[in-house]
């Protein structure tokens, strides 16, 4: 039984969420708080941290991709600006008429891919580069999803072909193990450049 709901402000009415006598307990308990911002815990996040922290991103996935972060060191100011705005207005194309820049850059082949495997079993994440090609193949075989996350996680995912532990989750959808990495990279990778994998336990 969940004890009862703190409201912050005096004489609020009870809110959709409050649990009803006898429900099943939900996983949280949220507090809505409107005043006392806890300065000293969190972090005041600002349009310019932001905006920081997202070049940041842009930049050590340009690193990872590459070797070097010369593609996105290269972008003009205007780019760098219109690839934030882009973020800020949740528009598709004008993100990818930068971001193709990045992915294109003249004289740089991607190398590997960034990624991020979260386990929420653990809370643990697993961050990596990947080569674009499986090492030690004789013919330099594309690199799938599945023998990245053997190479990343062997322990979860002992096979290449076939989920045994845990399905692998992006975007809310089940990917194949069979997904070329790089194809998965250039069609979903998330805006900071990075593949946001979450694996769904079995």
């Amino acid at each position: 039984m969940l004890p009862p709901t703190n409201h912050d402000r005096p004489g609020s009415p009870p809110l959709a969420a409050d649990p009803e006598p006898g429900a099943a307990p939900v996983p949280w308990i949220i507090t809505l708080r409107f005043a006392s911002y806890p300065h000293d815990l969190l972090t005041t996040l600002t349009p310019t941290s932001t905006h920081d922290a997202f070049i940041n991103s842009i930049k050590e996935a340009d690193f990872a991709r590459n070797g070097t972060a010369k593609a996105v060191m290269s972008l003009s100011p205007s780019d760098t600006r219109e690839l934030f705005a882009s973020l800020q207005d949740h528009d598709y194309d004008r993100f990818w008429g930068v971001t193709d820049k990045l992915l294109n850059h003249s004289g740089i082949t991607v190398k590997n891919i960034p990624i991020r495997v979260y386990n929420p079993e653990t809370g643990q994440v697993i961050q990596g580069s990947v080569p674009t090609r499986q090492p030690g193949t004789i013919r330099g075989d594309a690199q799938t999803l599945g023998t990245a996350l053997n190479s990343l996680v062997p322990i979860i995912f002992p096979s290449k072909r076939s989920v045994v532990l845990a399905r692998p989750v992006m975007h809310g959808i089940v990917l194949p193990l069979s997904a070329p990495l790089l194809e998965l990279m250039k069609e979903a990778m998330y805006p900071d450049g990075f593949l946001h994998i979450t694996l769904a336990m079995m």
